[in-house]
């Protein structure tokens, strides 16, 4: 983290335009989780997958 110190998410996460996972934090600045359209589909894809096939998953 190069000694920053955290930053609580204020809003929920989105998806903007660009296909990008986002958050808006506590300082107002938007942060960008998953910067990557294809990887975030592909996340999503993994994730409407049947539980037992994700195992060790993130809390689906």
């Amino acid at each position: 983290m190069d000694g920053l110190p955290p930053v609580t998410p204020m809003t929920a996460l989105i998806v903007d335009v660009n296909g990008r996972l986002t958050y808006i934090g506590s300082d107002g600045c938007r942060r960008i989780i998953v910067g990557d359209a294809d990887l975030l589909n592909r996340l999503q894809q993994l994730r409407n997958l049947p539980s037992d096939e994700m195992e060790g998953g993130c809390g689906i």
